[in-house]
Parts: structure tokens; C-alpha cells; sequence
């Protein structure tokens, strides 16, 4: 299956986890011992337990133990031996002088075979995914240029080594398979190298082998293919040629002793082309014919002399019957001697062949290789030509040799190899023989996985006739009981005790059983599969479990009628018999032990010295509580169950409303705070608590708040709730579901303590939110002035002190238990629980906070007393503001030094210590300096008014009101000095903000603790016009100064020149481009100026002007014309005359537009400030 993308990338990232025969013993004694000690108790094997005993599965731990121990020594000891083997390779370097060379080729075929697993992503069988060959002939034998000629390959690992430190093998990737080219000194192995270490390229050969068996240990090779120069065999004397065989027969024999398994070999002549008259012969052949196998492959080794022969004979006997035709027809007549002269040379070798076969093959063992086959080829052309007969006889008879032409080098082609790897030298990478000690080794496998296989079947088989046999035997018995079931007759009248069903229900119970509890079993492998009491038994159960609720339960049910309605009215005998009839027949709030003991207390009275049927009739009952489900039947409509329980179903209604006296929960605790009102004392009334002072300090939301049912006391918590019964609760917590209140409960004794737990957080918390809610009722009153603020003040720091005297009530309603009471043992346990501990501390934590300011830390005051002396300290700063010459003056210098973050005053005293103290105190400091500095603003403010009128108000209704531009319709304008001095910079209502009211507007200082305005909003908006009036018309040196540009946009065509004058400043427009002009205003201080815009007719009529008077008349002018396309920075202006019409486009440069409407006409000033 193809994995996502994604695991593709990553995969080769991730580190394998390689299985191992560790891995699995470790996680199979993890498992195990998991197992023991959680199931291992309970397994059963024929009816025993062996794991049953605690020192059992202590010892068998202790053994895992003891072998994880030995496991880890001995995988210490194996680090240790590694360790003494790598400093023995070290020592064993320095005497080496061949160990670096070795380690150079090992490290080199090592990274090799890396980049081999990373090719095929790091598959676990990388080295199996392609078949290996070893290619190995004597050096210039042209194995290497047969190799590149005939096959594609890519090296996939080039080491950067110098040139004497090169690896003398060659690993080479093909498509077919992995090729390993030998270097011909690995083959001859001269006894030194160029540096004179003896026997290298024998250890460096021996090395390479141990390196594929170590690779790929189960078939090292796939095949060996053997290059040999035939003509250099063939022309070298014969101790060279038997020096060359005995080289590659040393090889052979070499990779076969390694190795130890059975290869094919391919010899493959190379350098046909040396041989003279060849181009003659060959030269003529297509691509297909040269592509072509020249050679033959035996079918059976143990013929291959016949074959051989056969093949030479007919290749022999085709070249001399080519040899005519290609005499007349494709060859110079030079080429003619050269073509007897080839098929001479062939015809003569032949005998070397079969020589250097039975050399190489016939001298080794015949189960060592496999000779598959001989093929002749020439990868391509270079070199001399020579005839070998020729250079025989000149050598016998010490003639000159002829000389005979050379290859050209552009003329070379790829005779009969092209093919040959793909078709012949790879095409059975399968027939080579696995290693002989990996075939033991697999052997030695099978037989110890044979002789495993028939212990465990023998084991299986006994364990499975043993099941067998026992389920068989059960079967036996549950006929035998089910056919005296069925002689046993159904009892016709009713039972009230429920022994009379015991003859039924004894066989039934025994054939269900028969098989053991089939709910305790699993189905599929209990008793090894052979387990068939998941068959049997559900029936016998259905049938036993019917006339359990059918007949058995009913008549007990019967007998529990009889006592209940017997029963004296509302008694708690009355009360016990309904436990058990409900806890029969609703399972949601079944008690069965207490069911089976009070149904063991009836019986034990009723069948004195029957214990065989007591214990008979408890085993039913056990059962039928533990699985009858009759009201989840009776829900489900089970029409039997029904009518089962239809006797039974009024007189428990009728009990349970008889009964019915207490609540859940909630109801427990209001019952006894109702209780505790007819018993204690009145309620606690803080107002009353704090004194005559309360109404002059603070003011409540709600009165009733302020009422503290005495039950929620300190004193009533003590000697009243604490004292209270606990089986009292426990008993009517569940007696709730046994009358009905409640659906379903659980009736353990952890859940009795919940149940007093939810009662003492009920009390915890409606003790805790009572008194925190009259707290929280509790704010500090309104000031309407500066006197009524200290008034207050007075109040606070007089002999009654109500702040102390509201936070010493809380004190003394939240108490902690005496350190004395913690330590006093006797007295702890006489007087307090622990729960009953941990309430009153809860309650005295919850509230210690607020009581802490009472206390001294470290000889310094406490934080009420601290708070008293910064009351008194605003109390005469109070003071000092009213008796001042001018209260409101001193109010506003208060509010400016409060405001001022390097000065100090009283009230961020007071605010400072409020953040700091906590609830309630805090609280009720911060609404009294909130008060008081609203009072203090207010006072402030009330004194600006007055100046607001008279510098303000009065100068602009006086001066500006009634005057343009801000009465459009006036005929008077503003003169420009006193436009100048009400609103420039430093002005009369600049001035007067700024040494005013920026502190109120900077600090928010706009509205009271109550969200009340202190600064009406629309002084505040008309300040902030005249802001930007300012900006508008006022530069950086405080001067009038507007800026505007003017350009002609259209003029009727009636009209043949317009002038517009503004204050002297011409702009001239007759139909012709249009200029745009630089405006200013005012353009003179003089008094007489004006503005006007003049049209003149096309004919010779008298022109007409529209004139405006005045340093205003440049904006009285724009107020005539109809303004359109107006935006933020521009506006057109119209202007209709005499007929004819002119329109001009005013452009501002700055951000603020002194022509925007409404900037002067909606300029009003408030009389007051708030």
C-alpha cells in the first residue's frame, strides 16, 4: 500500500524500529507482569489458581527482576568487550601497517551502501532489492570498458580520496542489478605495492569478500563475471597464460571458500576486434547484427564441452561459407587475405578455449560453480592487429614480424556486448545457491520451530480434551437438573416467606451454574473456545430470573405487605419495612446488603435450625438483587412485571405519603433554619449594631439586609447548628428516595458524609452571603456640600467610631478556634470535628481579610487607626476650604495642587490607603474621598460661573453676538480687533480655559462618583469651536491670517468678462483660460475696503456689480452665491446677474475650512457651567 505524501518525505527522517527478539521479550514481560498483578489473581486452571498468593506473584516479580539484572550485566560486560575490542583495533592499527587501507576500503564500501538504502528509501531488504554480480579479471583485460560500453550504470558514491587511496573495487547501480568491477590488482595481487607493503591486495581482496557475506549473508552473489584479453591469452607465452588462469582460478576459488555458496559464471572474451582480418569480417553488420550475442550459454554444465564445440564448429563453418560471397562482393582486395587470415585464427583458438575452461573449472570443486556460459565481444576498437600465426612462426623461426595496421580512433563500435548484460550475463540473477551457514542456520531454525510446534500442539491438544471434557461433563449435569425442574409441580397457594419456590429454584440454580457464571466467562476464549455455557446458560437464567420475579420476589413481597400494614402510623418500624420493600423493587437505589440482612434476621427468627434453607433462600434472593431488574422492566411496559408488582404498588404510595416528613437537601437545611427561629434568640440588626452614627455615614439600598437571622451567628454557630444531630441527616437523606422525594441515591458512607458536607456548604455559604450582602448594603451617604462632607467626617472620627465598630461586628461573628482548642486533643474531640473545624475556619478565613485592619503589625498602627488619622487630616483640610476668604478659589487651588502629580494632599492619601485595605474598608474610603473630591469640584466649579459670566459670556453678547459673522442677518460687523481678542491665542475665552477649566477637561474631571455632569456638555462643545475657530483664522504668531485660492470655472456665454475684486485682490475671467489666484484675508487693515464682482455684457449695456462693504465683505460676498460640489477643502460658488451667470471654484489649502457652515451662526455661549 502507497503512503500519503507526507510519510513519504519524512520516512527516510524517522527512526526505524527494527524488530527484535529483545523488543519482544521485554514487552512481553512488561505485558506479563501488568497481567499478574491485575488479572493473575482471579485466573483460573482447572479449578485452580496458582498466582491466588501474594508471595506467589512477589516471587515471580522478583525473578523478572533478578533476569533484567542478569540481562543488563550481561549487556554491560558486551559494552565492556566492545570497548577492549576497539582498543585492541587501535593497538592492533599502530601494528598493522594494511589496517588503515582496509579501514579506507571498508569506510568507503560502508557509505556506499548508505547511499544504496537512502535509493531504495531506506527499505529493510535495500541489499536484496537487486541482484549482486562480481565482475573480476586480470588488469587491461577490458572488463571496465566492456562494462561502460555494454551497460548503463551510475556510481552512487564517489569518495574524495587522493589518487593512492582509491577504492580497488567499484560499486556501479544498473537497472538490472549491482555490478562490483575488481581492479586487476585485487586478481594477480602482486606481493607489493607501490609503497612495499607485503600482501595489501590480498587483504584488501579477502576483505571485500567478508564484506558481501557480511552484507548480505543469505546469498551473497548472484554471479561472477570473468573477462579475459583474448588476444593477449592467445599471442602470451605459456607461462604468462598459466599465470593469468592460475590468478583467476585462485580468485574463483577464493570467492567460493568465502562465500560458501554456489555461483554461475559467465567468461567473456574481450578484444575480438585485435584479431587481424576482423574489421574485414565484421564490417559490413548492421546495428542488429552488431548488437547481436556472439557466443554460446549452456544448458547443462555437464555438456557444455559438446556445446562449446557445436557452437565454434557452426560458427567456423558460417564464416567459410561467408567468406566467398564477401570476397567478391564486400571486400578490397586487400581485405581478402585479412578474412582466411581471421577465420584461421579462430579455428585455431578453439583449443586455447577449451583449455582455459578445463583450467579454470574443471580443477575445482563441481558443487562450488556453475558454468553458464562463454561469450566473445569487442566494445570497441584500439590498439595494433596481429595474426597470431603469423607472430608464432616469426617468433619460432626469429623471422621480422610483419607489421600490421592499427585501429583508428574515430572508427570504434560496439560489437556483440550491447545486449549481453540484459539478456544473458543478468537474466538469471535467481539460479545462484544460498550460503551454506545461513541454509544450516535456517534449517537449525525449522527444526527447533518444528519440535516448538509439537510441544504446543501436544499441549494444545491435552488442553483441549481437558475443556472438552469438563464442558462435556457440565452438559451432562444441566440435563439431569432440568429434568427434575420438570417433574417438580408449581405450588398453587401463596407464600408470605418464599420458601415453598426453593424446589424449583434449587435445580434451575445448579443447571445455570452448571458451567460456572457465564457473565464471568468470555465467550470466545474461556476454556480455549470450548466454553458453552454463553449457550446454555442465558436460558436456564431467563427462566430462573422469571420465576424469581414471578413467584419468589412476590411472595416476599407479600410477607413485607403483611408487616407494613402492620405496622403502628408513622413509626419508624413502619419506615424500615418500606426501605426494603423499595429497595426490592426499584434496583436505581438498591441496597442489597442491607436487604440480605434484614431478609437474614427474618428467616434466622422464622426457620430456627434450618440453615441449609436459610442460606438456600439468601443465595436466590443475593441473586435476584443482583440482576432483577423489575422497575426497569415495569418501565419498559414488561406487562408481567406489571401485574407482579401491582399488589404491592398502593400500599407503598399510600406509606410513602404517610411517611412523607422531610425534603432533599435544600429542604434538610431550611427545616432547620425554621427550627432554629422558634428556638433562638431575635436577629441581629447592624444598624442597630453600629449606633446613632449610621444614618450620618452611610446610606442602604435595603433595610432587610441589614437583619441577620440569629441563626447565622457566631454564638448560634457553636452552641446551636454544630450541635445538631448527624444521623438525623443521614437518616432523612435516605429516606428522601425511599418516600418518593428523590428518584435515586447511593447510600454508602461516602455518600452520607457528601451529604453533611452539602448541608455544612449550605450553612457555610448562606452564612458567608448573608453577611457579605449587608456589607456590601452598606455605602457611604451622598454630600451635597463641602460642610455636609465634614459633618460626616466629625461623625466618623467621634467616640463611636462606626467604621471600627462595623468591622469588629464582623470580627466578632467570624472567630477562628483558639490555638489552645488545635492543640488540646481531649478538647478537640469532645467539642469539634474536623469538618466542623474546617467550617468555623472557613468562615473566619473568608472574613479575615476584612477584619485584618483591626490588628497592629510590627508596633505599627493598624490599618483602622491609620485611616482615622487621614480622615482627620481631610476633615481639616475640609476645614481650611470652607473658612477661606473665598471657598470656591481655594476649592479650584485644591483641585489644581490635587491634580499637579508632584504635590500631596489628604484625599490621594486616602485613596492610596483604600487600595491597599480591603473589603469593607477600602470600599467605603474610596466612595469618601470620591465624595468629598466631587464636592470639593462642584465648589470649584461654582466659582468659575460667576468669572465664566463676567469675563466670558457677557464680553461675547456684548461685543460679537449680535454682530456678523455671527448674526448673519446684522448689518453690523465684528471689528477685527475685538474678533482678534475674544478668540486668539491667550485670548478672553483661551485665557479663560486655560487657566480654568483645562484642568477639569485634561484630568475627566467632568463628571461625580454618581455619573452626574459637573461641565455641561455644550460648553464643552462650544469650546471646542471656538478651538477651531482659532486654528482657522489665527496663525502661529497669533495674527489673522486666512489663505484660499479662487479660479474661474464657466461664465454664460451672454457675458464676456467678470472681475471679481476682494479686498482689492482682482480676479479677471473673460472666457479664456482660467488662473487660479492666491487669496488673503484680511488684505488690509484699512478702514474703507470692499468686495465686489462684476459682470460685463456681450453688448454694449452697462454693466452690473454685486458690492459688499467691510473686513467681513469677502465672506458677505460668498454668502450671496449658491454654493455647489462641496467638499472637505473646496466648494463652487454661483453668482446669477443681470441674465448672465459666473462660477468660481474656492479651493483652502489648510486642514481647517473658515467658509464650513455653521462656524460662527452656531456659536452660542452657556450662562452656566453646569
Amino acid at each position: 500500500m502507497k503512503l500519503p505524501l507526507i510519510f513519504q518525505l519524512i520516512g527516510s527522517k524517522l527512526p526505524r524500529l527494527k524488530p527484535s527478539v529483545t523488543l519482544l521479550v521485554i514487552l512481553i514481560a512488561v505485558v506479563s507482569l501488568i497481567w499478574l498483578w491485575i488479572s493473575g489473581a482471579e485466573w483460573t486452571i482447572a479449578e485452580y489458581q496458582p498466582f491466588l498468593s501474594l508471595e506467589i506473584r512477589l516471587l515471580i516479580t522478583a525473578l523478572y527482576i533478578i533476569a533484567f539484572f542478569c540481562w543488563g550485566f550481561y549487556i554491560v560486560i558486551r559494552k565492556l568487550q566492545q570497548y577492549e575490542n576497539r582498543q585492541k583495533d587501535r593497538k592492533e592499527k599502530v601494528k598493522d601497517p594494511l589496517k588503515e587501507d582496509i579501514s579506507i576500503q571498508i569506510r568507503y564500501l560502508k557509505h556506499w551502501i548508505i547511499k544504496l538504502k537512502e535509493h531504495f528509501n531506506n527499505n529493510r531488504d535495500s541489499v536484496y532489492q537487486l541482484p549482486w554480480y562480481l565482475m573480476i579479471g586480470e588488469s587491461q583485460s577490458g572488463k571496465s570498458l566492456f562494462l561502460e560500453e555494454s551497460y548503463s550504470t551510475t556510481s552512487l558514491y564517489q569518495p574524495d580520496l587522493n589518487e593512492k587511496d582509491k577504492p580497488l573495487i567499484k560499486p556501479l547501480l544498473g537497472e538490472q542489478a549491482v555490478i562490483f568491477d575488481v581492479n586487476g590488482l585485487l586478481i594477480s595481487q602482486p606481493n607489493t605495492d607501490e609503497l612495499g607493503k607485503p600482501k595489501l591486495y590480498n587483504r584488501l581482496w579477502f576483505s571485500i569478500l567478508n564484506w558481501l557475506l557480511q552484507e548480505r549473508s543469505n546469498q551473497p552473489l548472484n554471479g561472477i563475471i570473468l573477462t579475459i584479453d583474448l588476444y593477449d591469452f592467445v599471442s602470451s607465452n605459456k607461462g604468462r597464460q598459466d599465470e593469468i588462469l592460475s590468478n583467476l582460478h585462485q580468485r574463483v576459488f577464493d570467492i567460493y571458500k568465502t562465500l560458501q555458496c554456489k555461483l554461475p559464471v559467465y567468461i567473456v572474451f574481450t578484444k575480438l576486434d585485435l584479431f587481424y582480418g576482423f574489421e574485414a569480417m565484421y564490417q559490413k553488420l548492421d546495428k542488429h547484427q552488431r548488437d547481436s550475442i556472439l557466443g554460446v550459454t549452456f544448458d547443462d554444465e555437464k555438456t557444455w564441452d559438446e556445446e562449446f564445440s557445436m557452437f565454434w564448429l557452426n560458427w567456423g563453418k558460417q564464416m567459410n561459407q561467408a567468406i566467398p560471397d564477401m570476397m567478391l562482393n564486400s571486400v578490397d582486395i586487400q581485405q581478402r587475405s585479412a578474412l582466411f587470415s581471421f577465420s584461421r585464427q579462430m579455428h585455431g583458438i578453439h583449443d586455447y578455449l577449451r583449455y582455459i575452461i578445463n583450467y579454470l573449472l574443471l580443477n575445482q570443486d563441481k558443487e562450488m560453480l556453475i558454468l553458464r556460459g562463454l561469450y566473445l565481444v569487442s566494445s570497441t576498437q584500439k590498439g595494433q592487429m596481429g595474426d597470431i600465426f603469423v607472430k608464432t612462426t616469426a617468433s619460432q623461426y626469429h623471422l621480422n614480424v610483419q607489421p600490421y595496421p592499427t585501429w583508428p580512433i574515430s572508427q570504434t563500435q560496439s560489437y556483440f556486448s550491447t545486449r549481453l548484460f540484459k539478456d544473458v550475463l543478468l537474466a538469471e540473477p535467481n539460479i545462484a545457491g544460498y550460503n551454506l551457514k545461513s541454509k544450516q542456520h535456517y534449517r537449525r531454525k525449522i527444526k527447533l520451530f518444528s519440535a516448538v510446534a509439537t510441544l504446543c500442539s501436544i499441549s494444545l491438544i491435552a488442553t483441549f480434551h481437558y475443556y472438552y471434557k469438563k464442558n462435556y461433563d457440565a452438559g451432562d449435569l444441566v440435563l439431569a437438573q432440568m429434568k427434575q425442574y420438570i417433574q417438580i409441580p408449581t405450588m398453587a397457594q401463596k407464600d408470605i416467606y418464599g420458601d415453598s419456590e426453593l424446589p424449583k429454584l434449587n435445580p434451575l440454580r445448579e443447571a445455570m451454574f452448571a458451567y460456572g457464571n457465564y457473565h464471568e466467562y468470555n465467550r470466545y476464549l474461556s476454556n480455549f473456545g470450548f466454553y458453552q455455557g454463553y449457550k446454555i446458560a442465558p436460558s436456564i437464567e431467563s427462566m430462573y430470573l422469571k420465576l424469581l420475579q414471578q413467584r419468589y420476589l412476590p411472595d416476599i413481597m407479600h410477607g413485607l405487605t403483611n408487616e407494613l400494614q402492620q405496622a403502628p402510623k408513622e413509626s419508624e418500624q413502619k419506615l424500615g419495612v418500606l426501605r426494603i420493600m423499595r429497595m426490592i423493587e426499584d434496583e436505581s437505589g438498591r441496597d442489597k446488603e442491607l436487604v440480605l440482612n434484614y431478609m437474614r434476621n427474618r428467616w434466622s427468627d422464622l426457620f430456627i435450625g434450618q440453615q441449609d434453607k436459610q442460606d438456600k433462600l439468601i443465595q436466590h434472593l443475593d441473586y435476584a438483587l443482583i440482576h432483577n431488574q423489575w422497575k426497569k422492566e415495569r418501565n419498559s411496559n414488561d406487562k408481567m412485571a406489571i401485574d407482579a408488582f401491582m399488589a404491592f404498588k398502593q400500599p407503598i404510595q399510600q406509606a410513602q405519603i404517610e411517611l412523607k416528613k422531610l425534603s432533599v437537601y435544600q429542604r434538610i437545611y431550611q427545616n432547620l433554619r425554621l427550627k432554629s427561629a422558634n428556638i433562638l434568640p431575635t436577629d441581629l440588626n447592624v444598624k442597630t449594631e453600629i449606633g446613632a452614627s449610621f444614618d450620618s455615614v452611610y446610606k442602604v439600598n435595603n433595610e432587610k439586609l441589614l437583619v441577620i437571622p440569629q441563626f447565622l451567628t457566631y454564638e448560634s454557630l457553636i452552641n446551636y447548628f454544630l450541635k445538631q444531630d448527624e444521623r438525623f441527616i443521614d437518616l432523612t437523606a435516605l429516606d428522601s428516595w425511599v418516600l418518593g422525594i428523590a428518584k435515586s441515591t447511593k447510600y454508602t458512607h461516602a455518600d452520607r458524609e457528601n451529604i453533611k458536607h452539602y448541608i455544612i456548604d449550605l450553612y457555610m455559604n448562606d452564612y458567608i452571603n448573608t453577611w457579605h450582602k449587608a456589607y456590601d448594603n452598606l455605602i457611604i451617604k451622598d454630600f451635597d456640600s463641602i460642610a455636609n462632607a465634614i459633618e460626616t467626617l466629625e461623625s466618623i472620627n467621634s467616640s463611636e467610631q462606626p467604621l471600627k465598630k462595623a468591622i469588629m461586628l464582623i470580627k466578632n461573628n467570624s472567630e477562628a478556634l483558639p490555638v489552645s482548642d488545635l492543640n488540646n486533643k481531649k478538647t478537640n474531640k469532645t467539642e469539634f470535628t474536623n469538618e466542623e473545624r474546617t467550617l468555623i475556619n472557613s468562615i473566619h478565613r473568608e472574613f479575615s481579610k476584612a477584619v485584618s485592619v483591626l490588628q497592629d503589625n510590627n508596633q505599627q498602627l493598624s490599618t483602622i487607626q491609620n485611616a482615622s488619622q487621614k480622615l482627620g487630616d481631610l476633615h481639616r483640610y475640609l476645614l481650611m476650604i470652607q473658612n477661606s476668604p473665598s471657598p470656591g478659589k481655594a476649592a479650584l487651588k485644591a483641585v489644581q495642587l490635587h491634580m499637579n502629580q508632584n504635590s500631596s494632599d489628604p484625599i490621594i492619601e486616602i485613596q492610596q490607603l483604600a487600595k491597599t485595605a480591603p473589603e469593607p474598608l477600602g470600599r467605603w474610603l474610596n466612595e469618601l474621598s470620591k465624595q468629598i473630591w466631587d464636592v470639593i469640584i462642584t465648589e470649584a466649579i461654582r466659582s468659575l460661573e460667576v468669572e465664566w459670566n463676567e469675563k466670558v459670556v457677557k464680553d461675547f453678547n456684548l461685543n460679537l453676538a449680535n454682530r456678523y459673522p455671527f448674526n448673519t442677518a446684522s448689518n453690523h460687523d465684528v471689528s477685527l480687533s475685538e474678533f482678534q481678542r475674544f478668540f486668539k491665542n491667550g485670548g478672553v475665552i483661551d485665557s479663560f480655559y486655560q487657566e480654568n477649566l483645562k484642568i477639569f477637561v485634561d484630568n475627566n474631571l467632568l463628571k461625580d462618583a454618581n455619573d452626574k455632569r459637573l461641565i455641561r456638555a455644550d460648553v464643552l462643545a462650544q469650546l471646542k469651536v471656538a478651538d477651531k475657530i482659532r486654528r482657522t483664522f489665527f496663525d502661529a504668531q497669533n495674527a489673522l491670517n486666512v489663505q484660499y485660492t479662487i479660479k474661474p470655472i464657466s461664465m454664460s456665454a451672454n457675458k464676456r468678462r467678470s472681475i471679481l475684486n476682494l479686498d482689492g485682490q482682482l480676479v479677471d475671467y473673460s472666457h479664456g483660460k482660467s488662473i487660479q489666484t492666491q487669496i488673503i484675508w484680511p488684505n488690509t487693515m484699512r478702514e474703507e475696503i470692499e468686495s465686489k464682482l462684476t459682470l460685463i455684457s456681450n453688448t454694449n449695456q452697462s454693466s452690473r456689480t454685486l458690492i459688499r462693504s467691510g473686513f467681513w465683505g469677502q465672506f458677505r460676498l460668498f454668502d450671496i452665491g449658491k454654493l455647489t460640489n462641496i467638499t472637505d477643502s473646496s466648494f463652487d460658488i454661483r453668482y446669477d446677474i443681470d441674465g448672465g451667470s459666473v462660477i468660481y471654484r474656492i479651493q483652502v489649502d489648510s486642514a481647517e475650512n473658515p467658509f464650513a457652515g455653521g462656524l460662527f451662526s452656531q456659536f452660542k455661549l452657556s450662562d452656566t457651567l453646569y
